[in-house]
């Protein structure tokens, strides 16, 4: 009787172990055939071939970006903007005076003062942040506004 139940026992374990390795062998032909018939060593150099060219285009894109950071810090992208009334007797704040410069502080500063009469702009070299000419209350109030980090408008506050 005893030996009746160790053969159950065994034979359901023989079972139960063909049902496993039919299962891992389904999945080991699966992936030595791969989704379209291939091989896993085909699939893992395909793998490698396709991780080198990304790996090339990753330095290849580091230095472009490279490149365009260096550009970016010659753009003339730093704006500051100040309107205001020049003269008492016109209103509206139409004179206005703007920096424009780069990184390195490189730039201009540009006024335009209107009066009822006449209007004239003039245009102010900037090199290091500084101009060698004497500059308004307002061309330095643009400047400042040019440096700082809050969001740029063309109304006055």
């Amino acid at each position: 009787m005893i030996l009746i139940i160790a053969l159950i026992l065994v034979s359901l374990i023989a079972i139960r172990s063909a049902l496993q390795i039919r299962k891992i062998q389904t999945r080991w032909s699966d992936l030595l055939r791969g989704a379209s018939g291939e091989n896993l060593e085909t699939l893992l150099y395909d793998h490698l071939r396709e991780k080198m060219r990304l790996e090339s285009d990753l330095v290849s894109v580091r230095k472009r970006v490279e490149q365009l950071e260096e550009l970016m810090s010659t753009s003339k992208r730093h704006l500051g903007l100040v309107r205001y009334d020049a003269f008492e007797d016109v209103g509206g704040n139409q004179s206005f005076a703007m920096a424009l410069y780069d990184d390195h502080g490189d730039g201009a500063v540009f006024s335009g003062i209107v009066g009822r009469m006449e209007s004239r702009v003039y245009c102010k070299p900037l090199l290091n942040g500084r101009s060698e000419r004497d500059l308004s209350q307002e061309e330095q109030r643009a400047i400042r506004d040019a440096r700082s980090a809050a969001p740029k408008s063309i109304v006055s506050p």
